[in-house]
């Protein structure tokens, strides 16, 4: 379990109450990945929202000839990825690759959707970071593809 003064520095679940954050305390876990490992795969069934608690990981995307490319680099405690367990149709659109040995918070995406359909005002909370977290990586994805292109 998470503890809770580490849940509340997490900016995925800022403005949440005390209520709220112990209500999602009882969902965490952290897991702990060696460099190399991958936390989630491509196209595999998003069961987890992770949050990152030490290390470094890389959001790699599937490109032609089975090659990956970097969209992402998750390196500061408290970030968050792996928002497709939240989202149908619960597939992960990218792979969550490790840089270095990292510890992650494992939160259960059917658990917090359960949660998130008892307390609507929990569920915009999350929802808006959702649509937050993936505005900014397709607008950094953008970025890298027109850097492909005119390099």
């Amino acid at each position: 379990m998470i503890e809770y003064d580490d849940l509340k520095k997490i900016a995925f679940f800022k403005d949440f109450t005390e209520d709220e954050l112990r209500s999602l305390q009882d969902l965490c876990c952290e897991e702990s990945y060696k460099k190399g490992d991958f936390v989630f795969v491509e196209d595999s069934l998003a069961e987890h929202l992770y949050v990152l608690k030490k290390g470094m990981i890389s959001i790699d995307i599937k490109v032609t000839g089975g090659k990956y490319i970097s969209v992402l680099t998750v390196s500061h405690f408290a970030d968050s990825f792996g928002w497709s367990a939240l989202v149908e149709p619960f597939k992960f659109t990218a792979s969550a690759r490790c840089v270095k040995d990292s510890s992650v918070f494992s939160i259960d995406g059917k658990k917090l959707m359960a949660l998130i359909e008892k307390d609507y005002r929990m569920g915009f909370l999350i929802m808006r970071r959702v649509a937050k977290m993936t505005s900014e990586r397709v607008l950094n994805t953008r970025l890298q593809l027109i850097q492909c292109f005119y390099s």
